[in-house]
């Protein structure tokens, strides 16, 4: 395994592991303070540990907008359904990616990356229940669009991290989505200093947020965004078991069988 795809795949280990996380946070903090907070202590944290500093970079900054807003529909949504849920609708983005880089990357699939990435949709779909259209409400629709916002990020961090390089990359986009997600705080403000919230807001700042954002730099300033949307897919499959291991939240014979071609789909473009 390449170590662009490696990264990819350990950012998407520890972005899998947010879902609890939130879950907990979101049981004594309201969404905005997390979501900014979380931007804003892992850019701050990266920027003394590295010694460097964000620059004016447009697509930098473009992506960072674009990352809060789709953060602002996913977390909003999330206490509106279920954890795991909200971990594979939010990772339907590889179809936008797939659609759109020929447009604004010029990167077309290959034969290879479009069949894996029909088999990981396909067990996307499966495990997030829409198969029944009965079962998508409101926190899910809001994870939809949270999805091609993260496309849109994917596409832009393409072009940023080929300019600019992945650490820069980070800290602009990650200041960039501080001040975004500043416009949040105030939407039903909740902050209890219980320890198992600011536990898991810790947890979110230095692990999915300060790391797994400098890890996915990494990989997809080395690989396709294509292949990068397709290894990202293993976010389902990370979300999904510490949801399960961590909430206790279970999944239906049907959602077993989505995670495991899920899995195929991520082992066919490693």
């Amino acid at each position: 395994m390449s170590s662009p795809s490696l990264s990819l795949i350990l950012a998407a280990l520890l972005w899998g592991t947010s879902f609890p996380a939130t879950e907990y946070a979101l049981r004594h903090i309201s969404p905005g303070p997390i979501i900014f907070l979380r931007f804003l202590l892992s850019t701050l944290l990266l920027i003394v540990l590295l010694r460097r500093r964000p620059v004016l970079h447009p697509y930098s900054i473009l992506a960072g907008i674009l990352n809060a807003l789709a953060f602002g529909f996913q977390f909003f949504g999330q206490p509106l359904t279920t954890a795991s849920k909200v971990a594979i609708i939010s990772n339907t983005f590889p179809i936008y990616t797939a659609v759109l880089s020929p447009l604004l990357l010029r990167e077309r699939p290959t034969l290879r990356q479009t069949l894996s990435l029909a088999i990981g949709i396909v067990g996307v779909f499966a495990v997030g229940g829409v198969f029944n259209p009965t079962e998508i409400n409101l926190g899910d629709a809001m994870n939809f669009v949270a999805s091609l916002l993260y496309a849109l990020y994917v596409i832009l961090s393409r072009k940023a991290t080929a300019e600019v390089g992945p650490i820069t990359f980070t800290l602009t986009a990650g200041l960039s989505s501080s001040l975004v997600s500043l416009l949040y705080v105030p939407i039903g403000f909740r902050f209890s200093p219980h320890p198992s919230g600011l536990a898991a807001l810790g947890w979110l700042v230095i692990f999915p947020s300060a790391l797994g954002y400098l890890l996915y730099a990494y990989g997809i300033s080395r690989k396709g965004a294509v292949s990068s949307s397709i290894l990202i897919l293993s976010t389902v499959l990370f979300g999904a078991f510490t949801s399960m291991l961590l909430l206790g939240e279970s999944l239906s014979p049907m959602e077993w069988v989505g995670l495991l071609l899920v899995a195929i789909a991520i082992v066919l473009v490693v």
